[in-house]
């Protein structure tokens, strides 16, 4: 898999930190990847909150998998049509 320039110099410093320097940058990156889990949970509760109030119906399984074929601009197009 090709990587992009800007990955590229990213693995190429990554390569030059210290073993502190990244224990440092592992423990900002599992800080980061709770925070993302505790934003996605709150944005399930809000959602499911929306559908069991009977504000939003949600995507039938058929919906959901035609989105899934699409690229990202004509699924989220289709997606507001569909709301």
């Amino acid at each position: 898999m090709a990587r992009s320039e800007r990955v590229q110099r990213m693995v190429s410093e990554l390569r030059q930190l210290s073993d502190e320097e990244l224990s440092e940058l592992e423990a900002e990156l599992l800080a980061l990847d709770g925070e993302m889990e505790q934003a996605w949970g709150e944005e399930i509760d809000r959602r499911a909150g929306r559908v069991l109030r009977g504000e939003e119906t949600g995507l039938t399984r058929e919906q959901l998998t035609s989105l899934f074929t699409m690229p990202a601009a004509n699924a989220r197009a289709a997606l507001a049509r569909m709301r």
